[in-house]
């Protein structure tokens, strides 16, 4: 009896040792690299949890068929390493800066027929850059464009979670 009782003891200590062990390989490891949870009632006007953006698509299967146009606000260098995977006529870099102007013009009749398509417009960044949020400021702004604008929160890495980015 006694030799069962000190083999459970043993069995329930390296079980303990290993949830230990599991737990702070979460604590140093994942949780730094997870995105937080979006709650998309506590988001500032204008901007969209990824999960609210992408349910709103669920009638199609395929990303490359989703209603939103999207508008790459992330630096020029970000932009020539990693892309979205849609095509031309889905996608512009639009940043802040001297050619802001420039780059939104070459985009606003695209833009501009967004809203007659059943589009939305989501501006995206880098998760620690405000880009996004000026450059949704200025295309909403402008007074061109009648679709829904909004700043994707969580940003580039909400994207490459949603297997919507290359690398």
């Amino acid at each position: 009896m006694r030799d069962t009782f000190t083999q459970m003891l043993r069995f329930g200590l390296g079980i303990l040792a290993l949830a230990g062990l599991l737990y702070i390989l979460d604590v140093f490891y994942f949780a730094p690299h997870r995105l937080p949870p979006c709650v998309q009632e506590q988001l500032p006007p204008g901007h969209i949890c990824p999960e609210s953006l992408f349910s709103s698509q669920k009638d199609s299967a395929d990303p490359a068929n989703y209603k939103i146009v999207w508008v790459d606000a992330r630096s020029e260098n970000d932009f020539e390493l990693n892309h979205l995977m849609f095509p031309d006529d889905r996608m512009f870099p639009i940043r802040p800066g001297a050619a802001m102007q420039q780059l939104m013009d070459a985009a606003i009749e695209r833009l501009m027929a967004a809203y007659e398509r059943g589009e939305c417009i989501v501006v995206f960044c880098t998760e620690s850059c405000n880009s996004s949020d000026q450059v949704a400021q200025e295309l909403r702004a402008s007074g061109l464009i009648k679709a829904p604008v909004y700043v994707l929160e969580g940003g580039w890495s909400a994207l490459r979670k949603a297997g919507l980015a290359s690398e």
